[in-house]
C-alpha cells in the first residue's frame, strides 16, 4: 500500500513539473526572446523547439515566424496567435503554431 500511494504521488509530481496547455501568444521580443502567453512571460532557449503547423505537417520555425503569428487578427479581431505549448520553469520547452500563409 505504502509503495503504491508513494508511486502516486512521484506520479502527480512529475506531471506537475512540465505545463502542456493551448492560448494566445500576445507579444513575442525577439531580442530578449520572451514570449507571452496569456499575460505570463515565459523565456525561450536554444532547446526549445517551435514549429509551425500546415494543412499536413508540422515544420520547423524560428521566433521571427512567431512573432509575425502573434500580429495577426483571428476572425474575431482578436490579436495573437492560437498555440499549443510546453513550459517548465517558466522556459518554454516546446511550442506549436498554426501558419497563416500560402504554403502551410
Amino acid at each position: 500500500m505504502r509503495k503504491l500511494v508513494l508511486s502516486l504521488f512521484a506520479m502527480m509530481f512529475m506531471a506537475g513539473l512540465v505545463v502542456a496547455a493551448e492560448d494566445f501568444v500576445t507579444k513575442v521580443d525577439v531580442d530578449k526572446k520572451e514570449v507571452t502567453i496569456d499575460d505570463k512571460v515565459y523565456t525561450v532557449d536554444d532547446k526549445t523547439t517551435i514549429k509551425v503547423k500546415g494543412k499536413t505537417e508540422a515544420k520547423d520555425s524560428d521566433l521571427k515566424g512567431l512573432a509575425k503569428a502573434a500580429e495577426r487578427k483571428d476572425k474575431d479581431g482578436k490579436v495573437g496567435a492560437k498555440v499549443t505549448y510546453e513550459a517548465k520553469d517558466k522556459v518554454l520547452t516546446s511550442i506549436e503554431f498554426r501558419g497563416g500563409g500560402k504554403g502551410n
